[in-house]
């Protein structure tokens, strides 16, 4: 008796892209970064079915920039966001942890290449 391999669903995504350094090197660092999520996602299941980029400017771009992609998860466009890493996109753990609520509290699922799945160990208000 031969054990199948449960197939993991598709979850469809936004990739948000956010790097630092110089502003000449951002265009390529971004390149760079989005194929390292796409390889990702190829392996996980992970269909992207949009791209947002930083493109160099400050945290409260980002933070307008993951308001409109909770949006997004709360019209049911989309189920969820991928980055590269938290800290790519946060100052500190606070803020990671505040980024992660705010897709978590949209409905959606927040999705790092380094972290895998992020959670918060919380319980939605469903559960409780």
């Amino acid at each position: 008796m031969s054990r199948r391999k449960k197939k993991e669903p598709i979850i469809e995504v936004i990739a948000y892209l956010s790097t630092t350094g110089p502003l000449w090197e951002t265009e390529k660092r971004e390149k760079n970064q989005e194929r390292y999520i796409r390889e990702y996602a190829r392996a996980h299941n992970v269909k992207i079915v949009g791209v947002m980029r930083r493109n160099g400017l400050g945290q409260g771009d980002c933070n307008q920039q993951f308001e409109k992609i909770a949006q997004l998860i709360r019209q049911k466009r989309v189920e969820g966001v991928i980055v590269a890493n938290m800290m790519a996109i946060s100052l500190d753990i606070p803020d990671a942890y505040y980024k992660v609520g705010k897709i978590k509290a949209a409905g959606g699922a927040i999705i790092t290449v380094d972290e895998g799945l992020l959670g918060m160990n919380v319980k939605d208000r469903e559960e409780v």
